[in-house]
């Protein structure tokens, strides 16, 4: 069979029916962030940040459009005088007519998006939506059972592995004698640890809870750990996993290849 080219109008379809906009929360800027919907499309570069290495690293591989989970555009740009990075780095994204294409909440909250990424990455059973929505097809958060029942230090570093995280902040007044029910929600949803308690979760995992949310998560009984927002990075994988297959299925003639760029800013001693 021949393959095809394809315009980035296609590919963002594909990706909506998959993943609808619609699902997105209202103060969220999901969609085409640079470029034209019209543009050809011959190598696409899926990431979960964009930032100047990002673009660096974009540009040096001949990359046309990126697929992105963090949202680059959140707020409006008064001056475009070049005088920041992130001012520059968009400079660069329009210089070299790069494609930005964004699946945020909207991704988080669909079927076979990133909180079920996150419970499969850690080999969940029975796993079902943390807080579902009225149409039964997409909700926040996953919650589900470890495959085994784990003690704490075992958890910990079962974790670690599973999530590719280095570092986790675990909040818990009384350590429980053993783990086995899990929510996770990826990115930072604190608000979601309500809906890990109604669950009987034994833990919940999230990302950038801070020192004063963490004092209220310390007097309930459930192990709250702040994973930190680049667990996210799955997307990488997975999201070029989703657009290779969506390729495959429809002939488009595209290369899909994974940022190497680590985009997380903290580094633990």
């Amino acid at each position: 069979m021949n393959r095809q080219s394809v315009r980035l109008n296609e590919i963002m379809d594909n990706l909506n029916k998959l993943y609808p906009s619609e699902l997105a929360e209202e103060w969220d800027q999901v969609g085409l962030h640079f470029g034209y919907k019209d543009a050809n499309v011959s190598k696409v570069m899926t990431t979960l940040d964009v930032r100047p290495e990002v673009v660096e690293e974009a540009l040096a591989l001949g990359v046309d459009t990126m697929i992105v989970h963090h949202p680059i555009l959140f707020n409006p740009i008064k001056r475009f005088d070049n005088s920041t990075a992130d001012l520059r780095m968009y400079t660069e994204l329009i210089k070299n007519d790069i494609n930005v294409f964004v699946l945020h909440t909207n991704l988080d909250k669909a079927l076979n998006g990133m909180n079920d990424w996150l419970a499969n990455a850690l080999k969940l059973n029975d796993i079902k939506e943390l807080e579902p929505s009225e149409d039964g097809l997409s909700g926040l958060g996953r919650v589900g059972n470890l495959p085994v029942t784990f003690v704490r230090q075992d958890l910990i570093s079962y974790i670690k592995d599973k999530l590719n995280a280095n570092n986790l902040t675990l909040i818990e007044r009384t350590p429980k004698e053993a783990y086995n029910r899990v929510a996770i929600v990826g990115g930072s949803s604190f608000d979601s640890l309500s809906a890990a308690l109604d669950e009987e979760a034994d833990v919940f995992i999230t990302g950038d809870i801070t020192f004063h949310k963490g004092q209220d998560a310390y007097e309930f009984d459930i192990l709250t750990i702040d994973s930190g927002h680049y667990i996210e990075h799955i997307f990488k994988e997975k999201m070029a996993t989703v657009i290779k297959n969506l390729a495959q299925e429809n002939h488009w003639d595209i290369e899909v290849i994974e940022s190497t760029t680590n985009t997380n800013p903290f580094m633990y001693e």
